[in-house]
């Protein structure tokens, strides 16, 4: 049983792999079915068995991209230094993950469009906003010393997640690159030092 599981999961990650390529060149709606096939090297009956459309598909690539990030953000939460440190990791590696892969940035907002008429998709982001927001809110609460769940410290993780987004987006439609990961940690101690907020050395 575990042998299937596996043969299913490897195949699956496979598929992914081919939807995401197909997606971020051609774009979601441009993108067939066909092309994915032959982008993952299965047959057409192998792709259908898996996912019965290209709706289902996508559904599940946001699923598993942001189950990819949520677990990179519990791992940076989960650790025992000072809750600046962990921030400076949690905003260098997200940054450091896109800079590897600069494909993963217009697809995400590729995806993110379709939650417009896709409730799942649009559900999958919400959850996972949510959830990062209130992981920098713990992270700054820690570092300000303030009380859990105090309106300023959530309304500056909002403030910090949008800047992030908003960075993302500058970066993903520049012209011309520049440094994602310390643009956008200058950016995070900018943010930081308006909250009088204790800063890593």
């Amino acid at each position: 049983m575990a042998v299937d599981e596996d043969r299913v999961a490897a195949r699956k990650t496979q598929i992914f792999e081919a939807a995401a390529a197909v997606f971020a060149r051609q774009g979601y709606h441009n993108a067939r079915m066909d092309d994915v096939v032959k982008a993952a090297g299965v047959s057409k009956g192998g792709l259908y068995w898996y996912f019965k459309s290209k709706e289902e598909l996508a559904t599940g690539l946001v699923h598993q991209m942001l189950t990819h990030e949520a677990d990179a953000m519990q791992a940076a939460m989960a650790g025992e230094t000072p809750a600046a440190d962990r921030l400076q990791h949690l905003v260098r590696a997200f940054a450091g993950d896109l800079t590897k892969n600069p494909d993963r940035a217009p697809l995400a907002l590729e995806l993110l469009a379709l939650g417009r008429t896709i409730p799942d998709i649009r559900a999958c982001f919400d959850s996972h906003h949510e959830q990062f927001v209130e992981h920098i809110a713990t992270l700054l609460t820690q570092m300000s010393g303030a009380g859990p769940g105090t309106p300023d410290t959530h309304t500056a993780a909002l403030a910090f997640a949008s800047m992030i987004d908003g960075m993302v987006l500058r970066w993903t439609l520049a012209r011309s690159p520049f440094d994602l990961e310390n643009t956008l940690w200058e950016a995070t101690q900018v943010l930081l030092r308006g909250m009088a907020m204790p800063q890593p050395r």
